[in-house]
Protein backbone atom coordinates (compact mmCIF):
# COMPACT_ATOMS: atom_id res chain seq x y z
CA UNK A 1 0.00 0.00 0.00
CA UNK A 2 1.22 3.67 -0.77
CA UNK A 3 2.38 5.79 2.12
CA UNK A 4 -0.45 7.93 1.80
CA UNK A 5 -3.08 5.35 0.71
CA UNK A 6 -1.96 4.03 4.53
CA UNK A 7 -2.08 7.60 6.09
CA UNK A 8 -5.62 7.54 4.92
CA UNK A 9 -6.40 3.87 6.70
CA UNK A 10 -5.33 5.40 9.93
CA UNK A 11 -7.30 8.27 10.23
CA UNK A 12 -10.21 5.95 8.49
CA UNK A 13 -10.50 2.87 10.21
CA UNK A 14 -13.27 1.88 8.35
CA UNK A 15 -10.73 2.23 5.13
CA UNK A 16 -8.30 -0.35 6.69
CA UNK A 17 -11.54 -2.75 7.44
CA UNK A 18 -12.92 -2.62 3.93
CA UNK A 19 -9.29 -3.17 2.74
CA UNK A 20 -8.93 -6.24 5.15
CA UNK A 21 -12.36 -7.24 4.04
CA UNK A 22 -11.11 -7.08 0.11
CA UNK A 23 -8.46 -8.85 0.92
CA UNK A 24 -9.91 -12.07 2.45
CA UNK A 25 -10.47 -10.83 5.63
CA UNK A 26 -14.18 -12.15 6.94
CA UNK A 27 -13.79 -10.70 10.32
CA UNK A 28 -13.24 -7.52 8.72
CA UNK A 29 -16.23 -7.71 6.53
CA UNK A 30 -18.44 -9.06 9.52
CA UNK A 31 -17.19 -5.92 11.54
CA UNK A 32 -18.51 -3.10 8.89
CA UNK A 33 -21.53 -5.10 8.39
CA UNK A 34 -22.23 -5.40 11.66
CA UNK A 35 -21.79 -1.25 12.06
CA UNK A 36 -23.11 -0.51 8.92
CA UNK A 37 -26.45 -2.36 9.85
CA UNK A 38 -27.99 0.30 11.78
CA UNK A 39 -27.64 2.49 7.77
CA UNK A 40 -29.68 0.01 6.69
CA UNK A 41 -32.46 -0.60 9.31
CA UNK A 42 -33.09 3.61 9.12
CA UNK A 43 -33.91 3.02 5.12
CA UNK A 44 -35.81 -0.24 5.57
CA UNK A 45 -37.77 1.62 7.97
CA UNK A 46 -38.42 4.61 5.30
CA UNK A 47 -39.15 2.51 2.37
CA UNK A 48 -40.45 -0.69 1.64
CA UNK A 49 -42.23 -1.95 -1.17
CA UNK A 50 -45.97 -2.03 -2.05
CA UNK A 51 -47.40 -5.20 -1.57
CA UNK A 52 -44.29 -6.81 -0.14
CA UNK A 53 -42.27 -7.74 3.32
CA UNK A 54 -40.03 -4.85 4.57
CA UNK A 55 -37.29 -7.46 5.08
CA UNK A 56 -36.76 -7.55 1.05
CA UNK A 57 -36.16 -3.75 1.27
CA UNK A 58 -33.82 -4.71 3.83
CA UNK A 59 -31.95 -7.68 1.61
CA UNK A 60 -31.50 -4.70 -1.00
CA UNK A 61 -29.80 -2.85 1.53
CA UNK A 62 -27.56 -5.36 2.58
CA UNK A 63 -26.93 -6.36 -0.69
CA UNK A 64 -26.25 -2.64 -1.09
CA UNK A 65 -23.44 -2.86 2.00
CA UNK A 66 -21.85 -5.83 0.48
CA UNK A 67 -21.53 -3.55 -2.33
CA UNK A 68 -19.96 -1.31 -0.49
CA UNK A 69 -17.23 -3.36 1.14
CA UNK A 70 -16.43 -4.81 -1.93
CA UNK A 71 -15.88 -2.16 -4.11
CA UNK A 72 -14.87 0.55 -1.82
CA UNK A 73 -11.42 2.83 -2.90
CA UNK A 74 -9.59 3.51 0.46
CA UNK A 75 -7.03 5.55 -2.25
CA UNK A 76 -10.08 7.80 -2.77
CA UNK A 77 -10.94 10.85 -0.36
CA UNK A 78 -14.32 9.43 0.49
CA UNK A 79 -15.25 8.17 3.33
CA UNK A 80 -16.42 4.57 4.06
CA UNK A 81 -19.70 5.83 5.59
CA UNK A 82 -20.86 8.29 2.80
CA UNK A 83 -20.25 5.54 0.07
CA UNK A 84 -21.53 2.64 2.33
CA UNK A 85 -24.59 4.81 2.29
CA UNK A 86 -24.62 6.05 -1.16
CA UNK A 87 -24.25 2.22 -2.18
CA UNK A 88 -27.49 1.07 -0.14
CA UNK A 89 -28.88 3.84 -1.57
CA UNK A 90 -28.51 3.15 -4.74
CA UNK A 91 -29.26 -0.57 -4.15
CA UNK A 92 -32.63 -0.41 -3.06
CA UNK A 93 -34.21 2.47 -5.31
CA UNK A 94 -32.72 0.83 -8.25
CA UNK A 95 -34.60 -2.66 -6.50
CA UNK A 96 -37.60 -0.62 -6.70
CA UNK A 97 -37.23 0.87 -9.85
CA UNK A 98 -36.70 -2.32 -11.60
CA UNK A 99 -39.11 -4.85 -9.71
CA UNK A 100 -41.58 -6.02 -12.30
CA UNK A 101 -43.77 -6.79 -9.56
CA UNK A 102 -44.51 -3.47 -8.50
CA UNK A 103 -43.97 -1.64 -11.90
CA UNK A 104 -47.08 -0.04 -12.02
CA UNK A 105 -47.98 0.34 -8.50
CA UNK A 106 -47.38 2.76 -5.89
CA UNK A 107 -43.99 2.85 -3.49
CA UNK A 108 -45.28 3.54 0.24
CA UNK A 109 -42.88 5.02 2.90
CA UNK A 110 -43.78 3.88 6.82
CA UNK A 111 -45.67 7.13 6.78
CA UNK A 112 -46.76 6.80 2.70
CA UNK A 113 -46.26 9.16 0.06
CA UNK A 114 -49.67 8.06 -0.95
CA UNK A 115 -51.43 7.43 1.69
CA UNK A 116 -54.98 9.44 1.57
CA UNK A 117 -55.10 12.49 3.48
CA UNK A 118 -58.04 13.24 5.44
CA UNK A 119 -59.91 17.07 5.60
CA UNK A 120 -60.90 18.76 8.82
CA UNK A 121 -65.06 17.62 8.33
CA UNK A 122 -63.30 13.89 8.52
CA UNK A 123 -64.49 13.00 5.23
CA UNK A 124 -61.87 10.99 2.80
CA UNK A 125 -59.62 13.23 0.30
CA UNK A 126 -58.16 12.23 -2.65
CA UNK A 127 -55.43 14.53 -2.55
CA UNK A 128 -52.26 12.69 -0.83
CA UNK A 129 -48.74 13.10 1.41
CA UNK A 130 -47.46 13.21 -2.18
CA UNK A 131 -49.33 15.77 -3.32
CA UNK A 132 -48.99 18.42 -0.83
CA UNK A 133 -46.81 19.82 1.60
CA UNK A 134 -46.87 21.68 4.99
CA UNK A 135 -44.24 24.29 6.23
CA UNK A 136 -40.99 22.59 5.17
CA UNK A 137 -40.42 19.56 2.26
CA UNK A 138 -41.82 17.03 4.11
CA UNK A 139 -44.44 16.03 7.28
CA UNK A 140 -42.11 12.98 8.74
CA UNK A 141 -37.95 12.24 8.55
CA UNK A 142 -38.98 9.42 6.41
CA UNK A 143 -40.36 11.53 4.00
CA UNK A 144 -37.50 13.87 4.19
CA UNK A 145 -35.17 10.93 4.02
CA UNK A 146 -36.91 9.74 0.67
CA UNK A 147 -36.79 13.15 -1.27
CA UNK A 148 -33.05 13.52 -0.51
CA UNK A 149 -32.47 10.18 -1.21
CA UNK A 150 -34.54 10.43 -4.74
CA UNK A 151 -32.96 13.57 -5.69
CA UNK A 152 -29.54 12.90 -5.26
CA UNK A 153 -30.45 9.35 -7.02
CA UNK A 154 -31.93 11.61 -10.00
CA UNK A 155 -28.79 13.61 -10.59
CA UNK A 156 -26.14 11.46 -10.01
CA UNK A 157 -27.42 9.25 -12.90
CA UNK A 158 -27.56 12.55 -15.05
CA UNK A 159 -31.39 12.72 -15.15
CA UNK A 160 -32.29 16.34 -15.75
CA UNK A 161 -35.88 16.28 -14.72
CA UNK A 162 -35.77 19.29 -12.51
CA UNK A 163 -36.18 22.95 -13.79
CA UNK A 164 -33.64 25.77 -12.34
CA UNK A 165 -36.25 27.28 -9.93
CA UNK A 166 -37.43 23.39 -9.35
CA UNK A 167 -33.63 22.47 -8.18
CA UNK A 168 -33.27 26.03 -5.97
CA UNK A 169 -36.25 25.62 -3.81
CA UNK A 170 -36.00 21.89 -3.50
CA UNK A 171 -32.15 22.55 -2.46
CA UNK A 172 -33.28 25.35 0.10
CA UNK A 173 -36.19 23.26 1.59
CA UNK A 174 -34.03 20.38 1.94
CA UNK A 175 -31.51 22.71 4.91
CA UNK A 176 -35.09 22.94 6.60
CA UNK A 177 -36.50 26.47 5.60
CA UNK A 178 -40.06 26.93 5.56
CA UNK A 179 -41.67 28.24 2.46
CA UNK A 180 -41.68 31.80 4.01
CA UNK A 181 -37.54 31.63 4.75
CA UNK A 182 -37.22 29.87 1.09
CA UNK A 183 -39.50 32.79 -0.44
CA UNK A 184 -37.41 35.24 1.04
CA UNK A 185 -33.78 33.58 -0.15
CA UNK A 186 -34.89 33.39 -3.66
CA UNK A 187 -36.79 36.57 -3.85
CA UNK A 188 -39.58 35.04 -4.89
CA UNK A 189 -43.31 35.09 -3.78
CA UNK A 190 -44.99 32.03 -1.35
CA UNK A 191 -46.93 31.02 -4.30
CA UNK A 192 -44.28 30.49 -6.60
CA UNK A 193 -42.15 28.73 -3.92
CA UNK A 194 -45.30 26.57 -2.98
CA UNK A 195 -46.03 25.57 -7.26
CA UNK A 196 -42.28 24.95 -7.63
CA UNK A 197 -41.97 22.52 -4.47
CA UNK A 198 -45.83 20.47 -5.73
CA UNK A 199 -44.12 20.46 -9.11
CA UNK A 200 -40.42 18.81 -8.04
CA UNK A 201 -42.41 16.43 -5.52
CA UNK A 202 -44.83 15.04 -8.60
CA UNK A 203 -41.46 14.50 -10.62
CA UNK A 204 -39.82 12.41 -7.86
CA UNK A 205 -42.50 10.75 -7.54
CA UNK A 206 -43.23 9.90 -11.31
CA UNK A 207 -39.21 8.92 -11.39
CA UNK A 208 -39.09 6.59 -8.36
CA UNK A 209 -42.87 4.09 -9.03
CA UNK A 210 -44.98 5.26 -12.16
Amino acid sequence: MLEKDLLRSIENPDAQLAAEAQAGNVDAEETLIRKYSNLVMSKTKAYFMAGADSNDVMQEGMIGLMKAVRQYDVSRNTSFATFAERCVTNQIISAIRSADRIKHKPLNTSDSLSRPITSEGGEGDSITLGDTISANLADTPEEMLIMKDVTSYILHNGDNVFSDLEMQVLGESMKGYSYDQVAGRLGRSRKSVDNALQRAKKKISNYLWK
